[in-house]
């Protein structure tokens, strides 16, 4: 920390800005966490990053850099060598005349200063940024790495050619996998495919939701390859007739990267999945994920009822699983106990019990439920309710005084309770237990670099109005409102995408709705009460996002019709 705790703590409260008794459940949760408080003040929402880091530099004396999503040139960024900005947490950023701008982590830190003043040879004027905004600037110097992480990859199989050096624990084989995973880090791939297509192996990486070709190898790697994989996920090497699923982890600069395997024999081998997990890039806040105005207030509301069940719900992919680890990281204070029952542990969370179902020990997510309740929880994670006796479990929970939050597989919101009727659930229970239901797509995010205005194509607009009405999209129809979309850099990769973001609809259970639950009344008489009390449909959301200029429209309707 840059400043002592209780000096930021006075700067933040004495700027108003800040309520006492959430600054004071955000430093137990710093100490609980052995977190900077600065981070946790952020994370939570309690305060902007931009106005805390300009607080943190005026206290310190150093101008304050907005650096969140800055694009450097790539001439500036080169003039520190990458392995001097990573050791003393310095970037350039800017050129002022003479004088080079330069960004620290600790501008206080004088050995570094002096260091990078003499390693650029040339007048500096010091500024402070956040350390992760330092480590998100830092990946800019690897945007030429397909090039470099190719030419490695054919040098080890060069090397494994020319010394039959395909075995599992050999170092060529080592170095390829290496290199596909680091690969696929810096390209912010969520899964890579290795997939025998006869004469080759491809290997393809799964970036913004879209599966893209990346790399071809030989097929003489393969066996060694995946041998190398399953050596390192404590997967048998010597088993080829049947699925096998793993874990690993590996570092990828300042992340630690979880990886799950899943390992498929085919008519031609094996191929492998390998989905990361990485910690840094998950979402930290709920406006992160794309909850944003009413959504955003119901969320923030719904979670503080002391009691009760919390749904996310949505298809496999859809980050239901993210937006209730962020629910459970804003509740995650030193007065709670919070446990969870999951399919698989997506992420580590610190002070939380988290079990991992084993159905071949017997142990289910109804089983793991019944155990959790014995140990003193007040707010119950279950990954995923998939049968009656797990549903009827999680909603009696939630009558004795619980929170609890999990997911559940359906299209939108309102269907969500005729899923729990199926499922067995009496409509009493349900109506007295469900608060909130939150309901998800994942979409892609316009890349920001390459942003050109768009005209939307009429027969993208006359699938819209045949599905959803010409109402909704009247401000686009009329002109009121222009679209944009990213034309392709090399930013994104000629894709005009980067990175993703949720819609969202946000149902919460209010009195009148309670009672038509009570009275299992039809999804249509639900849905036209629903609206009356506010509720917006996944769709208004995401056209408030392409209004916004955060995505297009076809990416919207893609995901409503998912």
């Amino acid at each position: 920390m840059i400043i002592p705790r209780d000096k930021l703590k006075k700067l933040v409260l004495k700027s108003g800005l800040v309520d006492p008794i959430e600054l004071e459940q955000a430093e137990k949760s710093s100490i609980d966490l052995n977190k900077p408080l600065e981070d946790v003040l952020i994370e939570r929402g309690v305060i902007l990053e931009k106005f805390l880091g300009q607080t943190i530099a005026a206290e310190i004396g150093y101008p304050y850099a907005d650096l969140r999503d800055h694009k450097i040139k790539k001439e500036l960024l080169e003039l520190l060598p990458e392995d001097a900005a990573t050791k003393r947490k310095a970037v350039v950023f800017e050129k002022e005349g003479s004088r080079l701008k330069v960004a620290f982590e600790n501008p206080k830190d004088v050995e570094s200063v002096d260091y990078v003043k003499k390693k650029l040879s040339a007048p500096i004027f010091v500024h402070y940024t956040f350390s992760s905004v330092i480590d998100e600037l830092l990946d800019q110097y690897h945007k030429d790495i397909k090039k470099s992480y190719q030419k490695l990859i054919e040098e080890n199989i060069l090397v494994a050619k020319n010394e039959g050096a395909v075995g599992g624990e050999d170092l060529p084989v080592v170095k390829i996998l290496n290199s596909i995973l680091e690969y696929a880090a810096s390209e912010r791939a969520s899964d890579a495919h290795i997939e025998n297509v006869g004469d080759r192996v491809i290997t393809r990486f799964r970036v913004d939701g879209k599966l893209r070709d990346v790399l071809e190898l030989p097929t003489s790697i393969q066996s060694g390859l995946i041998t190398r994989i399953k050596i390192i996920s404590n997967l048998r090497t010597d088993e080829h007739r049947i699925p096998q699923d793993g874990r690993f982890r590996f570092k990828h600069r300042n992340d630690d990267i979880s990886v799950r395997v899943s390992i498929l024999p085919t008519n031609r081998g094996e191929d492998v999945v390998l989905r990361l997990l990485s910690a840094a890039a998950r979402p930290k806040t709920l406006e992160d994920l794309g909850l944003a105005g009413t959504n955003l207030r119901l969320v923030k509301e719904g979670m503080l009822i002391s009691h009760g069940l919390i749904l996310a719900t949505g298809p496999t992919g859809s980050g239901k699983t993210t937006t209730l680890y962020n629910i459970l990281s804003l509740l995650n204070t030193a007065s709670v106990n919070i446990c969870t029952i999951e399919d698989p542990i997506e992420y580590g969370l610190e002070r939380i019990s988290q079990m991992q179902i084993n159905p071949k020990a017997g142990l289910t997510f109804a089983s793991g439920l019944r155990s959790i309740l014995r140990h003193d929880p007040n707010i119950i994670l279950v990954g995923e309710i998939r049968d009656q006796e797990t549903a009827e479990i999680a909603i009696h929970a939630a009558l004795t005084g619980h929170i609890v939050l999990s997911s559940l597989h359906t299209n939108d919101a309102i269907s969500t309770i005729p899923r729990l009727y199926d499922l067995g659930a009496q409509s009493y229970l349900i109506g007295s237990t469900l608060n909130l239901i939150i309901s998800q797509r994942l979409i892609a995010k316009n890349c920001t670099s390459c942003l050109v205005k768009e005209t939307i194509k009429k027969s993208v607009l006359d699938d819209f109005t045949k599905e959803f009405g010409k109402e909704l999209i009247a401000d686009f129809t009329s002109g009121k409102v222009e679209a944009r979309k990213g034309k392709g850099c090399p930013e994104c990769s000629g894709s005009g995408f980067r990175g993703r973001i949720g819609i969202f609809e946000v149902l919460k259970v209010s009195d009148s709705l309670r009672e038509l639950i009570f009275d299992k009344s039809s999804i249509q008489t639900m849905l036209t009460q629903a609206k009356k009390d506010g509720f917006k449909l996944m769709v208004e959301d995401g056209l408030e996002k392409v209004a916004a200029g955060l995505t297009t429209i076809e990416e919207v309707l893609q995901a409503v019709r998912e």
